[in-house]
This record gives structure tokens, sequence and C-alpha cells, in this order.
């Protein structure tokens, strides 16, 4: 079998670039400003690189802007997550799964003596306004 390796090569190049840029960065940001050797050809090409480069304040500007940014995109993403894919409280999504069986009978006091003070048997799930009306109710109360 052939497998594709063309994503594995593809995150390996993200990977490369963002710490190329990272260890760039920090370089820029700790040489300093004037270099006080002069005469060498080896100086004169650094400091024309370096004077290509942006003005150092531009660094902080950037990465305060990167990390504002990562701030904001992990609050819209936690908004997303409450507001878009939860599912409402009154939904039974949010007590039961898609393995769940409930167990639905006509009759109340049938179905409370037959399910609700038993062991359960792992095959029915009790509805979730049943469990609240035996645990929090007026029924088992006055019982």
């Amino acid at each position: 079998m052939h497998k594709d390796y063309s994503k594995e090569y593809e995150w390996f190049a993200y990977y490369i670039t963002a710490t190329s840029l990272l260890i760039f960065t920090i370089i820029w940001s700790l040489l300093p400003q004037q270099n006080q050797f002069n005469g060498t050809i080896h100086v004169g090409l650094f400091q024309s690189l370096l004077d290509i480069l942006p003005q150092r304040e531009w660094i902080i500007y950037l990465q305060c802007l990167l990390l504002m940014g990562m701030l904001y995109t992990y609050l819209a993403l936690i908004a997303y997550n409450e507001d878009v894919l939860m599912p409402p409280l009154d939904s039974l999504n949010t007590v039961t799964d898609t393995q769940s069986r409930l167990a639905v009978i006509e009759e109340e006091e049938k179905f409370l003596n037959a399910f609700a003070f038993k062991e359960t048997s792992a095959l029915l799930d009790l509805p979730i306004m049943d469990v609240c009306e035996i645990l929090h109710g007026d029924k088992h109360l006055n019982e």
C-alpha cells in the first residue's frame, strides 16, 4: 500500500517556517542598535541588512497584535461553542446519548413500580423528568 506523505511534508514545512521566523525575531530584537566594529565587509553587509528591516518598535507592535489576535480567537471559539454547538438545556441530548433506550409506559404507577425503585437492568434508561420527579417531587415525601 502506498501512503501519501504530502500532508506530513506540508506541516513539517510550516513548522520549520514558524520556528525560523521565531528565531529570526528573537535575534533581531536582541541585536544592538549601533554596530561598534567598522571597516570589515561583514559588518557593512550586516548593517545594510539591518537597515532594510523595519524599526525595532514594530517587533513589539506585531507581537502584541499577534497575542491579542490569539486571545480574541480563543474567546470567539468559547463563545461559538457555548452559543451554537451546545444543545439547549431542555433538550434530551444533554442527558442521553445515541445508545440510550428510554422506558416508556402509559400508566405512571406501573412505570414507577416497575423501573423507578428497582435495580436497573442496564437495558432501559429512565426519562429525566421521571427521575427529577422521584428525587425532587412531592410524591415521595408524602409516602
